[in-house]
């Protein structure tokens, strides 16, 4: 298996919104087994305590709603994802402790026993509506895994996306142009890391 490229964006959270499409679509990233998803989403993605109790208002875990989130937990290779508050009836009835919940008792995710391990795995995240605009920088900074095309193709589709950041690619410095150009047709991973700036 081929070593990932790495990539150091050095760049503010707004400029860092602009990859909001691959958290989206899907973030590589590591974490410790062995914690609630609670300590997964402080301790692990960065996200505040406040932020968690109050905007993470919908939970997906392998597909299936989540309603406790201090007793259920990510697996080896589980989909992770988080969003606020969804439209609808059908949105609200998939919140976490929602009232309505009991109209999808039959697809919640059930928990299971937490094993205790020092390990790391690795999951997929994906942030959807003010989720991906209000803490896509908090995750990058701890880093994550993207398709390195994947990031070329934004970067050709929307020439404002990192315009403002300072760019580092396998430790040394690159343009924009030119980190397209390197990415540009390969599937292999990459490792973007993000130095959050004012």
């Amino acid at each position: 298996m081929p070593q990932p490229h790495s990539l150091s964006i050095h760049a503010s959270a707004q400029n860092l919104a602009a990859l909001a499409a691959l958290a989206r679509e899907g973030l590589g990233v590591s974490i410790r087994a062995g914690r609630s998803l609670r300590q997964t989403l402080t301790e692990d993605l960065g996200l505040g305590a406040e932020c968690v109790e109050c905007r993470v208002q919908t939970i997906f875990l392998d597909g299936s709603p989540v309603d406790d989130i201090d007793t259920d937990h990510a697996r080896p290779g589980s989909a992770l994802a988080l969003a606020g508050a969804l439209p609808g009836v059908a949105g609200i009835c998939m919140q976490r402790q929602s009232r309505i919940g009991v109209f999808r008792e039959g697809i919640t995710h059930q928990s299971q026993d937490l094993p205790a391990s020092q390990q790391r795995l690795r999951i997929t995240l994906k942030l959807f509506n003010v989720i991906a605009e209000e803490c896509l920088a908090q995750v990058l900074s701890r880093g994550a895994e993207v398709r390195s095309g994947r990031l070329a193709e934004l970067l050709d589709a929307n020439p404002e996306a990192l315009a403002q950041a300072r760019l580092e690619l396998d430790g040394q410095a690159v343009s924009r142009q030119d980190l397209a150009s390197a990415l540009r047709d390969d599937n292999s991973p990459l490792q973007l890391t993000a130095h959050l700036e004012a």
